[in-house]
């Protein structure tokens, strides 16, 4: 296989794995109220991928206890 292929096949699957929300952005994009949104911003760091998944678990979470 060819270098620039491997780098291209690569760059494919780590695509936006860095990206980064600013506060404002996180609250918007969730909804969510700024106190809760700094404090997960605060301890998960800025990085879309790692925020995204942790509200999604969280309303997971959530709605398995609305359940119950």
């Amino acid at each position: 296989m060819r270098d620039e292929d491997t780098r291209e096949q690569y760059s494919k699957v780590v695509r936006g794995w860095n990206t980064r929300y600013d506060l404002d952005e996180f609250i918007r994009a969730h909804g969510l109220q700024p106190l809760a949104a700094r404090e997960l911003f605060a301890k998960f760091g800025p990085h879309k991928f790692d925020l995204d998944r942790k509200v999604e678990e969280l309303r997971a979470a959530e709605q398995s206890n609305l359940g119950h």
